[in-house]
């Protein structure tokens, strides 16, 4: 017998459902794909000659980075999850 999940877990788990479904598809995948070339997520925060840098430019830079990995690391356990649901129900 399995203990319930509580209410914040079961909520998180419906939110990287959503975010799976809408985001886990190809279209999804060329969407998030884009918008981290759109905002230059590859590049490194600190940006300018060394020892010369905008500080608000490497936050923004940073916080921009920081959405995708989040974003990406949801989809990630979405996929976890879903690949272990499904191999419980067969």
């Amino acid at each position: 017998m399995t203990t319930p999940a509580p209410p914040m877990a079961d909520k998180a788990r419906r939110d990287r459902e959503r975010l799976l479904a809408v985001l886990g598809t190809p279209e999804g995948e060329l969407v998030l794909t884009t918008l981290e070339h759109r905002f230059e997520t590859d590049l490194p925060v600190f940006q300018g000659k060394a020892g010369s840098y905008d500080p608000l430019d490497a936050m923004r830079r940073d916080a921009h980075r920081e959405v995708f990995l989040l974003i990406r690391h949801q989809l990630c356990l979405a996929r976890q999850e879903a690949k272990h649901t499904q191999t419980h129900h067969e």
